[in-house]
């Protein structure tokens, strides 16, 4: 049996998906993915036991702030993979069930890798994570005659339900610790000397195309905003951090996607003060954290601090 013990009574439960493929007999075997038959599990399960909605229906608790005795569950899909449209769809089709997806502007309108998806290729490609350590710290003794080991990296949280250490260390120090111009560097030479992908030709196999989210939203799956660039909000100014998420929603707009009832998905889940003020201003119907718990009557409130569930909380 699925591990159901977070869903509770009188309660909207989020549930997180990045990538959704028949990993073990992809090219990447490694990735951390979830594998389409535990997908489907799992979807078979919410529909079976809960309620699983989208769209009109949920609003409709959010702005009532009342949620009935069964369960709510709210599927969300994060990134814009390519999986969304050939795994994820025509499951959630053949239920008869919607989903909420967001794909940021960058990886549909310009075909470009995520540096945070570079960053899980070449981790799956390398399992020692002391060589790419090391690789760090060449390139920094390359460009600023330092190394790790010099940074003061005593902010950064290691701890991960999901990670070991290092594997969090190197992730936070090239998602958003070193300056942005740096880590790209950084990132960009990593990923071409350990996968050995071309990163075009791979943006254009890992993500939907606009056709692609035009055709899920006309069998209604519904479409948030992630943002432009993918980055973490909380490190940008409040202006940047608007340009960020209008670029998004206006991308989605320009797509003839429905932005009436937009909701906004925090990229790594990241967000400040600011954030909350920009989405109050721009009357978004509600945001989604990383953090996990349920939607119930003592927070339902707070509309733009939504928990989630991963989905590797509820894996047999």
């Amino acid at each position: 049996m699925l591990n159901h013990k977070y869903i509770k009574e009188h309660s909207l439960n989020f549930v997180t998906y990045h990538y959704v493929r028949p990993v073990k007999k992809s090219l990447q075997p490694n990735l951390a993915a979830l594998e389409f038959d535990e997908f489907k599990r799992q979807v078979d399960y919410f529909c079976n036991n809960f309620e699983v909605i989208a769209g009109d229906n949920l609003l409709e608790i959010i702005n009532k702030k009342i949620i009935t005795k069964k369960p709510k569950v709210i599927l969300t899909f994060d990134d814009g993979y390519i999986d969304h449209y050939k795994y994820v769809f025509p499951y959630l089709r053949k239920k008869n069930i919607s989903g909420y997806f967001y794909p940021p502007k960058k990886v549909i309108e310009n075909k470009t890798v995520l540096d945070v998806n570079k960053i899980q290729f070449f981790l799956e490609k390398e399992q020692n994570r002391d060589k790419i350590l090391k690789e760090i710290d060449n390139i920094l003794i390359k460009k600023r005659n330092i190394q790790i080991s010099d940074l003061d990296i005593s902010s950064i949280n290691l701890k991960s339900a999901y990670d070991n250490e290092k594997t969090v260390l190197i992730k936070k120090i090239l998602q958003y610790f070193l300056p942005p111009d740096e880590k790209k560097i950084i990132i960009d030479e990593l990923f071409e000397k350990i996968t050995g992908e071309n990163s075009a030709l791979l943006a254009k196999k890992l993500y939907m195309n606009t056709g692609h989210v035009q055709e899920m939203n006309s069998e209604k799956m519904v479409f948030g905003c992630h943002g432009d660039n993918h980055v973490w909000l909380e490190f940008l100014s409040k202006e940047n951090q608007k340009k960020e998420i209008l670029d998004g929603i206006n991308f989605l707009k320009k797509i003839n996607i429905d932005v009436k009832n937009i909701s906004v998905c925090y990229p790594y889940g990241s967000y400040n003060d600011d954030s909350l003020e920009i989405l109050k201003e721009l009357k978004i119907s509600f945001a989604l954290t990383v953090k996990n718990g349920n939607v119930n009557s003592n927070n339902i409130a707070n509309k733009f601090e939504y928990l989630r569930f991963d989905t590797n909380l509820f894996k047999l």
